[in-house]
């Protein structure tokens, strides 16, 4: 399977992140951030993996002269598989996680500097600042953060100074075509700065190719070579995959010398790590630098761990930029008139979630390992992971019984705080699971998963409410494709959390069963029926099945359904969802 060649980090070279967060209060005026790709993922901007199973995907398909739908979902292991054999097969590409993928893809998927430029700008465009950017815009305000440097074009940084100071005049910005920008304001102290490694999305000077990485700017490298070996560096959504900036920074350990206030870098549990990235730890450890891989989920995670410790920003409060123009008005959600507003949506309301979760404190891993031990012991509980301790819903006896053997130490309560939701949170996932599993026991069906997605499927348990409405409007529920491969009618469940509120998505779909055995040719008939079942489902269609699945889930009721889970003699949750689809406008 691919994915699965990671190399595990010792732990010698591991920090815990409390021990940072005290480490980085008496020394942030000191330490720089270096931003990649990772770090702009909440803005739903591809990192640069991503970028690679897009590159490669469209190698695939227009090399076999298949529609983009045939290959939608990327993040699925078996795509994957075919396109990397397809690429190896070629034997023109580099293989799975050398570090010349990115730059090499790019360049084969698009030859021609001006393409590359197009498909950086619409990657980018209309992207707005995560929680991570807006927290970091408040600490380079309070002078908590000098100097950013990123390797990201887009702009998403700007708008968050912007958004918090109101301007962007204090900002100093430099990329590959005004390096001297950063020279002269790092030299006259004149914070803060934000120094663009491989160029602004718009710059004529915009470097992303094997070749051109490897003349990366002298004089921008040279500033970063001179920072490094006066400040600290804290690294986050960077995989070190460029080598003329990793060999600045091998460059700046500078027999110990360098990196004074220490060389952090925050990885994700499930990062695949490069071995030139281990080994510049190493080896800047091994000079006498403070040198470390700190784990973090996330970088909004991280910048939230952060900005809830530092004495001058616990209370601090940040606020997205999610509402757009208009500011939403309050509607009586239970009727609507039979005059369409101009868009609806398909979010529903969620009206009370739990606010008090159980806090286990114990010694066990991260997210995969409980539900691993889950999975094992055949437990109940809803659960996962912060860096407090493991969050739970679920009997207190039951907690035990999982978690005993991992020194349990105590178990306490922790509050579900608002900001905590608007990121992909250890918060947001354990309401995410709890929500999910009462739709499916109120519902009647059950529930699949497929990578991070949720689906009910029209031929998956036995429904509590009738399906006729949904049959009506599709047809057909399910069959057997022209390949003899199953499918079914279903629809995605997503939670997301916008407009200070959290909100059901349910996203119809059509699902097609196939496994690793299952042809290429067979796959790709799959993706094709996908393709043609849905690309004549126009608005009044869509409008149907959307109430369809509505209906089979809750019900005819408009009224809020109060679902959730029993907490025995521990904490249960409880949700109220309002079956009745938001719109974008109103009838006037």
């Amino acid at each position: 399977m691919l994915g699965t060649q990671k190399q595990e980090l010792s732990a010698d070279l591991t920090l815990d992140l409390p021990t940072f967060l005290r480490k980085f209060e008496q020394r942030a005026e000191g330490v720089m951030w270096l931003l990649g790709a990772g770090a702009s993922r909440a803005s739903n901007i591809k990192t640069a993996d991503d970028m690679i199973w897009d590159f490669k995907s469209r190698l695939y398909r227009s090399a076999k002269q298949i529609p983009a739908s045939a290959i939608s979902n990327l993040s699925d292991a078996r795509t994957q598989e075919i396109l990397q054999k397809f690429c190896d097969d070629t034997g023109q590409y580099p293989r799975l996680w050398d570090e010349a993928e990115y730059a090499e893809y790019f360049e084969a998927t698009y030859p021609d500097a001006q393409d590359r430029r197009r498909y950086i700008d619409g990657m980018i465009r209309g992207a707005k600042p995560s929680y991570g950017h807006m927290a970091l815009a408040h600490l380079m305000k309070r002078d908590r953060a000098r100097v950013i440097w990123t390797t990201n074009f887009d702009r998403v940084m700007e708008d968050a100074v912007a958004n918090v100071w109101g301007t962007t005049t204090e900002l100093t910005v430099g990329d590959l075509g005004e390096p001297e920008r950063i020279s002269t304001a790092y030299a006259q102290q004149r914070w803060p700065i934000y120094a663009k490694l491989h160029g602004d999305f718009q710059s004529e000077k915009l470097k992303n190719t094997s070749g051109e990485l490897a003349i990366q700017d002298k004089q921008m490298r040279d500033i970063l070579l001179d920072t490094c070996r006066n400040l600290g560096l804290a690294v986050s959504g960077y995989s070190g995959r460029d080598s003329s900036i990793m060999a600045v920074l091998r460059e700046a350990i500078n027999g110990g010398k360098g990196f004074p206030n220490g060389l952090f870098w925050f990885v994700r549990e499930t990062d695949h790590q490069y071995p030139e990235l281990i080994g510049l730890i190493s080896d800047a450890k091994a000079a006498g630098v403070d040198a470390c891989f700190v784990k973090a989920e996330s970088f909004d995670e991280l910048f939230s761990d952060i900005i809830r410790y530092l004495p001058d920003t616990e209370d601090l409060t940040i606020q997205l930029d999610d509402k757009g123009k208009i500011a939403p008005r309050k509607l009586d959600l239970s009727s609507r008139s039979p005059s369409v507003p101009f868009v609806r949506t398909n979010a529903l309301p969620i009206t009370d979630y739990p606010k008090t979760v159980r806090l286990v404190d114990c010694e066990i891993g991260g997210a995969r390992e409980i539900q691993e031990r889950l999975n094992e012991l055949d437990s109940s509980l809803i659960a996962s992971r912060i860096k407090k301790g493991v969050l739970a819903f679920g009997d207190d006896g039951e907690i035990r019984r999982v978690f005993g053997d991992a020194n349990l130490r105590s178990l306490d309560t922790h509050s579900v705080i608002a900001e905590r939701l608007a990121f992909e949170s250890g918060e947001r996932s354990l309401l995410r699971d709890a929500l999910f599993r009462s739709l499916s026991m109120h519902s009647g069906f059950e529930l699949h998963r497929a990578g991070h997605r949720h689906y009910f499927r029209a031929d998956g348990g036995q429904p509590s409410f009738d399906l006729s409405a949904l049959q009506t409007a599709v047809q057909l529920l399910n069959g057997t494709t022209s390949a003899g491969l199953p499918w079914s009618e279903a629809c995605q469940l997503r939670l997301d959390y916008k407009m200070d509120r959290l909100w059901l998505l349910v996203s119809p779909v059509v699902l097609v069963d196939f496994d690793d055995g299952t042809p290429d040719d067979a796959k790709a008939d799959a993706k094709e029926f996908q393709r043609e079942r849905r690309v004549r489902r126009y608005n009044l269609q869509s409008n149907s099945i959307l109430d369809g699945w509505i209906q089979a889930i809750f019900g005819t009721t408009r009224d809020a359904v109060t679902l959730g889970i029993e907490g025995g003699t521990g904490i249960g949750a409880r949700f109220e969802v309002l079956p009745v689809t938001a719109f974008s406008g109103l009838q006037l």
